[in-house]
């Protein structure tokens, strides 16, 4: 795998998976390019392979590949991304080792290599996290439709819930009497898809109509140059702020602050900060052209937008704050229970045993 014990949608899926394989009795024997070793007690044998070099961390990785597959011969291989998905391919023709692939957004959109395809054609099965990555797939390999299964992320319901917003936040930002917009993205320069730039183009015009708005944007990446110039650029300095990088616990706290959460991307594989949000109890806007329709199950949970129209954007945000729109959008037990019910980890692992059963 590429990463369990960073913060990420994919490292919690990872984290996920584990999890709920372990509680269904099964073996595991894991091995991540990008961890080091744990000191933590682990419900698996776990090799880290995590070093300051990348291309030792390779060497590492390859190497617990082949000595652990020749010494235990699994009955399946899990591939974590699809960039590991040749060296899958390798150790079938060499050990006759079945092998599943694990594709989540970005990296399913163009899959060019021909190692990566041919790998995924001779797949046991695809596991994909959104019927939006499915489709993608399909439309690049159709060999591969009958073979791609669907399996949602999970949302930790005990770590993300409904709780009082934090009086040393609304001192820290000065929200008192405001209305707050939140973000938590991964600021990438190769993710400029996830609309938060969008957010910023169109908050004049909220403001117009709106005036006490902070806009909240958690995370942090190479992008951030970009935005801080966008903010400047439309003398927004005043209602937008960048906290950057924050705890998982404290992550909680900023959910919590919001009326509501936004993200209008059209480029996410699934998008688990919506189902964060959503756990709780905040309404919430996506975009209509990528994984996130998923998330909110096709509109019910959430607001849909066209990530590519600004008014639209624009329009959905005020009739939120306005509280404008169907209650139950509004109603934050309704919507921690609802997701809870469609992406909780009870659900999750359901999922995985039903897939497990089909096909392995």
């Amino acid at each position: 795998m590429g990463s369990i014990f960073r913060i990420g949608g994919i490292e919690s899926f990872n984290r996920n998976l584990l999890d709920a394989l372990t509680k269904l009795g099964l073996n595991l024997y894991v091995f991540s390019i990008n961890d080091r070793k744990l000191r933590t007690s682990l419900p698996y044998t776990f090799k880290g392979c995590g070093n300051r070099y990348r291309f030792i961390s390779k060497i590492k990785f390859f190497l617990f590949s082949i000595f652990y597959s020749l010494k235990f011969r699994p009955n399946l291989v899990i591939c974590g991304h699809i960039n590991f998905s040749p060296l899958c391919y390798a150790l079938k023709r060499l050990l006759d080792l079945d092998y599943m692939v694990i594709t989540y957004g970005i990296d399913a959109v163009n899959i060019k290599n021909r190692l990566k395809r041919l790998a995924l054609k001779e797949t046991q099965l695809v596991l994909s996290i959104s019927d939006f990555t499915k489709k993608k797939i399909i439309e690049q390999i159709p060999e591969l439709n009958g073979k791609i299964y669907i399996l949602p992320p999970a949302v930790d319901n005990n770590e993300f819930h409904i709780k009082k917003r934090k009086a040393e936040l609304i001192n820290k930002y000065g929200l008192n009497g405001k209305k707050v917009i939140l973000t938590v993205a991964r600021f990438s320069l190769s993710e400029k898809y996830k609309g938060y730039d969008k957010i910023l183009e169109t908050l004049p015009k909220i403001l117009k109509e709106i005036p006490e708005i902070k806009y909240i944007l958690v995370g942090s990446g190479d992008d951030e140059p970009r935005i801080k110039k966008i903010i400047s650029k439309l003398n927004l300095e005043e209602h937008v702020s960048l906290p950057g990088y924050v705890s998982q616990e404290e992550l909680i706290d900023y959910y919590n602050l919001c009326d509501v959460f936004v993200m209008p991307s059209k480029g996410e594989g699934f998008g688990i900060v919506f189902l964060e949000a959503l756990a709780c109890g905040k309404p919430v806007i996506c975009g209509n052209k990528d994984g996130s329709v998923d998330a909110v199950l096709n509109g019910e949970l959430g607001l849909l937008v066209d990530p590519d129209n600004i008014e639209e954007i624009k329009s959905a945000i005020i009739k939120v704050l306005k509280r404008e729109v169907d209650k139950r959008l509004l109603d934050g037990e309704y919507l921690r229970q609802r997701v809870i019910e469609a992406y909780g980890f009870d659900k999750f692992r359901e999922r995985v045993r039903g897939i497990l059963n089909e096909k392995v």
